[in-house]
């Protein structure tokens, strides 16, 4: 049980390592395309990435999005780290012997 306990948390570790990897692309790419890519608020929608037509949204100041993607690839990079040490600490735990 202890095996797909910790496998599951590898897993969430390379998730939520992706998610802090892609927001922090988003960040860099609005750089480069303020236009198309940014943090997008709207009636129905809150978002990091690119729009397109079909959604109603207005982008927020530039500073706000750097401000939220520094916040949450620095707490990504930190949950991430977490799970994946709880797993390696279960994958490295020697089974009690009955």
């Amino acid at each position: 049980m202890s095996t797909l306990k910790s496998t599951g948390q590898l897993l969430a570790a390379a998730l939520i390592a992706f998610i802090g990897l892609a927001i922090g692309a988003t960040a860099v790419w609005h750089a480069f395309d303020p236009e198309h890519v940014g943090l997008w608020s709207g009636p129905d929608a809150f978002f990091f990435g690119p729009l397109d037509g079909t959604i109603r949204a207005h982008q927020l100041p530039g500073s706000t999005l750097y401000v939220v993607a520094v916040t949450a690839v620095l707490l990504c990079f930190f949950v991430a780290r977490e799970l994946l040490g709880f797993a390696r600490a279960g994958l490295t735990r020697t089974p009690r012997e009955a």
